[in-house]
């Protein structure tokens, strides 16, 4: 009796794989011997037809025996791009914007998977040793496929960048599948590998689904260096820095860092990091020589000048001559960076750079007297412009006006020498 049923269910297991098999075959008939041709993209189909066609290749889709004939995936593609032309109609309808982005991209990414499934099919024997198609049919089945696949291939990367921050694991699901198109025989003559260019950019947007994923992070690094190249280049450099910063290796940091200035020389924010990260390890005159370096290619650009940053160049260039004791080159550092922005640092060390002059020059008066003007003038502005740090303003302009022999004055800030 148990063997009976057994008997029974295989029976029943054949007859559904049967069934599929002649569901796809439905379909073929359907479309193929239409009174009027039916378009690939089942536009001109009757109403009702294509939810049929949908019902019958469903199944199909996954049973044993239909998932590995060339006609299931023919056909299950064409539905696929029925349904995406059916939502760049919603798109078009709805201001350019997708209902729902994820749906149109899981729709690119079916459509590359059916004709990657085609294509294996065209070229799998079945029982008898026998392909599906004649050869010449093949070979206009392969073009063709190729070329409808193509598109929704590269639409891969656009919604990887789209749906990267809200999506990260459906975003690696994309281009798990773009990459694998790079040694499919669906695409084999178009040489991906030399000739597309959106390379770099999946590969930067590869590792940054991973950094949200908080996965696989030694891939992570080597798809960032291996986005060095492109547009997002120094994105990636920029990532490579942190990860590096974080893991406290300070050695492959500045590696990047130093690679930064170089191959991104306009990158700001490379030259500045690096010379902050001297200055922190009191490499004052490699940080002099490094600001000094983008000094230069700022000031040989009208668009850098304007950037933000360009202060911090000459103040850190600034500290680094002063930690050198070379006063008055940093004296005028200190000066142009007040002028691209007037905070209290920099017009404070132009000022002490002044103090210090006079103290150097204590023994040439004429000279001493002209520094501790400067340093004067100086704190008396700092006094106007920045009177809550009275501290610091306070104290040096006691010690400037008695160093300079005028104690009256002195005496209005001695309260400050208690402090």
């Amino acid at each position: 009796m148990k063997r009976l049923l057994v008997i029974c269910a295989l029976a029943v297991m054949a007859a559904s794989a049967f069934a599929q098999a002649k569901n796809v075959k439905k379909v073929k008939n359907y479309i193929e011997n239409a009174d009027t041709p039916i378009a690939l993209d089942l536009s001109n189909a009757k109403p009702g037809m294509v939810e049929e066609y949908r019902a019958l290749l469903g199944p199909a889709l996954t049973d044993p025996e239909s998932k590995d004939m060339a006609d299931t995936w023919r056909y299950a593609a064409r539905l696929k791009i029925y349904d995406m032309n059916q939502l760049l109609k919603q798109y078009a309808a709805n201001g350019n914007q997708f209902k729902d982005v994820k749906e149109f991209f899981q729709n690119q990414y079916d459509i590359v998977k059916y004709y990657e499934n085609y294509e294996r099919c065209m070229h799998t024997p079945n029982e008898k040793g026998k392909l599906p198609y004649k050869e010449e049919e093949m070979g206009k089945e392969h073009i063709f496929a190729q070329q409808v696949a193509t598109g929704p291939r590269n639409n891969l990367v656009v919604g990887a960048s789209q749906l990267v921050y809200t999506d990260a694991p459906f975003t690696v699901k994309l281009l798990d599948l773009y990459y694998e198109t790079f040694d499919n025989p669906l695409f084999k003559e178009l040489d991906l590998r030399n000739k597309d260019e959106n390379l770099s950019l999946a590969n930067f947007i590869y590792a940054t689904a991973l950094k949200e994923t908080g996965t696989n992070e030694e891939k992570r690094m080597e798809l960032l260096k291996q986005s060095l190249d492109g547009e997002n280049g120094p994105l990636a450099l920029q990532d490579l820095v942190t990860y590096y910063k974080d893991k406290e290796d300070h050695a492959t940091m500045r590696q990047y860092l130093k690679m930064g200035t170089e191959k991104f020389p306009k990158q700001l924010i490379f030259h500045l990091n690096l010379v902050q990260d001297e200055l922190r390890n009191h490499e004052n005159a490699q940080a002099d020589a490094d600001a000094k370096k983008a000094i230069v290619i700022i000031e040989a650009s009208d668009s850098l000048k304007a950037d933000p940053n360009v202060a911090w160049f000459y103040y850190f260039d600034a500290v680094a001559l002063y930690n050198q004791e070379k006063f008055e080159p940093a004296y005028d550092m200190f000066l142009k960076a007040y002028q691209h922005e007037a905070n209290f640092d920099n017009l404070s060390g132009a000022a002490n750079c002044a103090a210090k002059l006079g103290i150097e020059n204590y023994t040439k008066k004429d000279i001493a007297k002209k520094w501790y003007d400067k340093a004067i003038e100086h704190y008396e502005q700092c006094r106007t412009d920045f009177p809550d740090q009275e501290d610091v303003w306070g104290y040096q302009l006691y010690v400037c006006y008695n160093n300079t022999g005028n104690t009256a004055k002195a005496a209005q800030f001695k309260k400050y020498t208690k402090k």
